[in-house]
């Protein structure tokens, strides 16, 4: 009896107690389903692409009616002006070399004075300007930065264009200046001229200084600084400075703008 018993209940439970063995061996060997993120972790970093590097020549730099492009436009009228064009010279690849600027015969010399000056700062020792003015005047003119300069002889020329279009000459250290009209379609450089060449013989400096009133375009500037270059009949300047502010006629030129 009791073998009959052993064979029709206990069979029965065994087979249920190893059918639940054989499932809880196949749930352990079965694959883990992923743990979210796991995917984000694992794949491959695809990087942005870089930025193109930014050219390492120098921009064409340029003064014209609406002020300095010098790679990008600056408004010195704004606020921040003259901070903006300080710190766009200094990113130029000046490297201690000459610079060429362009100037257009209508940009204010104000303008081009500021942007002199501010190469100078960065590392600029000269600066080569070309204007197309007058065909009997040089169109480019070396100029010293104003930054660079220091105690001229008191007896150094000094000339501006007023803002009648009449020029001033006068001793740097001040004194006595002499004016010359205008003529009839601007400075009257003939005699302009002539005044120059008797000043610069009778002065032992080798630097000359030119301005002109922002009121006038700089085609006058440019065209007193080629006529200043003609005047010296020795050829002894070797200094030609754009002061960075426009002087008084005869009173003591002050460097520095001041």
């Amino acid at each position: 009896m009791r073998a009959s018993c052993l064979r029709s209940g206990a069979l029965p439970r065994l087979a249920a107690v190893a059918g639940l063995i054989l499932a809880a061996a196949a749930c352990e060997s079965a694959p883990k389903p992923s743990e979210p993120g796991a995917a984000a972790t694992t794949a491959p970093v695809v990087e942005a692409p870089a930025e193109p590097p930014k050219p390492r020549g120098m921009p064409e730099l340029l003064v014209d009616s609406m002020g300095p492009y010098l790679g990008q436009r600056v408004d010195l009228a704004q606020k921040d002006g003259a901070e903006k064009l300080a710190k766009v010279v200094r990113a130029l690849p000046i490297d201690g070399k000459p610079v060429t600027l362009l100037a257009d015969k209508k940009a204010k010399p104000s303008a081009v004075a500021a942007v002199v000056t501010e190469l100078g700062a960065a590392g600029a020792p000269k600066v080569i300007i070309k204007t197309d003015g007058r065909d009997d005047l040089p169109k480019e003119i070396t100029v010293v930065p104003e930054g660079r300069v220091s105690k001229p002889p008191a007896c150094a020329v000094s000339a501006m264009v007023l803002k009648d279009l009449a020029t001033a000459i006068w001793p740097f250290g001040g004194g006595t200046g002499k004016r010359q009209r205008k003529g009839l379609a601007g400075p009257d450089l003939s005699h302009t001229g002539e005044q120059l060449t008797k000043d610069i013989a009778a002065c032992s400096a080798t630097v000359a200084f030119f301005s002109a009133d922002d009121g006038v375009s700089w085609e006058m500037a440019h065209n007193l600084a080629g006529t200043i270059i003609g005047s010296d009949a020795k050829k002894k300047l070797d200094t030609l400075v754009l002061l960075r502010a426009a002087p008084v006629a005869g009173r003591p030129v002050q460097l520095g703008g001041g």
